[in-house]
């Protein structure tokens, strides 16, 4: 199959070694705004032939000749560009996977994710399919939350949790995007529960959790994610409630939204530095622990639970919980990067590969949970992705 990756800086440069490793993959576009990031990773390819582009995604030109023959193009750019890589896609005739979605900072916003899922209809008019959000969480979270409800014969509630630890001073900071980070610091989570959407307070639900060793007991908040959005409405079968819960610094949160109020987070908000001007919002960023510097040097794991209550076939209530730990050095070792990275490139891959079988996905827009979990577990599992899951009496 041909892959265009569009944007490969971060995380973009991850999926791309994923990909390039893949023997299925033969032909694999890379296409970034800097084109020396994408020069710099021609001789990734084993068996695929590596065509490195500098192109800005931006420009509808440039992207359709990079869209040209290919099978899938996975869009690992900023999530303000989702929609519109989407319809290049559309109009190329070309699958579509990403990892994230763009998350509400203003009064009334519509999460990004919504838009996405209500091009469903025009996609499966044009026999196309594409999967949103499918990173580690969301992604590989949302697949754990359906393999942990199939146990049960009822669901109540849904729990995603996750959590970090051993890392030192990047402790309660996020190893992703920093700028995809800041928007969903500055959304206000919101809950699901008996059939719509209820916003809840910033760092809200305070609650200890024992994640599965080596990370243990973590202070855990409610935070803005995309599964609260899309398990009610695509798991297939009703869920009263669900949550997502992170143990992020809330001290960065509240100051994050404190800055906000100020207008200091502003585009035009620069200021004077070393001869030239900034803006306020690049050079708070910059104090942030950058995912892409912290190869080699990051000990400890990061953890990820699907947490489901409700009831089984026998009338008894029950838990089924789903959970994955990954260690930081592991995935240093296996791709040079960081345990958020690693599962990320590993779920976007394995979409890759499902959307390339023109008939292992149904047509249109769909979220991680409608993947057939007899074909993308074995394909997770084969790139060393593996969840474990535990049923107890609730």
């Amino acid at each position: 199959m041909k892959v265009a990756v569009l944007g490969v800086g971060g995380l973009g440069r991850i999926i791309a070694l994923e990909l390039a490793s893949d023997p299925h993959v033969k032909e694999l576009v890379l296409a970034d705004v800097h084109g020396d990031r994408s020069k710099a990773l021609r001789s990734i390819g084993r068996t695929a032939v590596v065509y490195p582009l500098q192109v800005d995604v931006g420009d509808p030109i440039g992207l359709q000749e990079v869209l040209a023959g290919a099978d899938v193009a996975v869009n690992a750019t900023l999530p303000e560009h989702n929609l519109a890589v989407m319809s290049a896609c559309l109009e190329a005739g070309c699958s579509y996977v990403d990892a994230w979605g763009l998350s509400p900072v203003a009064p009334g916003e519509r999460p990004g994710v919504l838009d996405q899922l209500d091009r469903d209809d025009a996609w499966k008019k044009r026999g196309l399919t594409a999967v949103v959000t499918m990173g580690s969480d969301p992604g590989i979270s949302n697949l754990m939350a359906r393999a942990a409800a199939e146990r049960l014969q009822t669901v109540d509630e849904i729990r995603i949790l996750k959590a970090a630890a051993g890392g030192g001073n990047i402790e309660g900071y996020p190893l992703y995007s920093r700028a995809v980070f800041l928007r969903d610091a500055l959304s206000p989570p919101t809950v699901w529960e008996d059939g719509k959407l209820v916003p809840q307070a910033f760092v809200s639900g305070e609650e200890d959790f024992e994640f599965p060793a080596p990370v243990g007991k973590r202070h855990v908040y409610q935070f803005y994610h995309e599964e609260v959005l899309t398990l009610p409405r695509r798991l297939g079968r009703p869920v009263r409630r669900v949550c997502y819960k992170h143990d992020i610094n809330p001290e960065l949160v509240r100051a994050i939204v404190a800055l906000e109020g100020l207008g200091l987070l502003a585009e035009d908000k620069r200021l004077p530095l070393g001869g030239g001007r900034m803006t306020f919002r690049d050079a708070f960023l910059a104090t942030f622990p950058e995912p892409s510097t912290l190869i080699g040097p990051v000990a400890g794991a990061m953890a990820i639970v699907a947490d489901v209550l409700g009831v089984r076939g026998d009338g008894t209530r029950a838990r089924s919980t789903a959970s994955i730990v990954v260690d930081h050095r592991e995935a240093n070792r296996r791709r040079g990067t960081t345990a958020e990275r690693y599962l990320t490139a590993g779920a976007v891959a394995a979409a890759a590969a499902l959307l390339a079988d023109k008939k292992a996905l149904r047509p249109g827009v769909l979220a991680p949970e409608e993947l057939p979990p007899e074909r993308v577990l074995p394909d997770l599992s084969a790139r060393g992705i593996t969840f474990e899951i535990h049923e107890s009496t609730a």
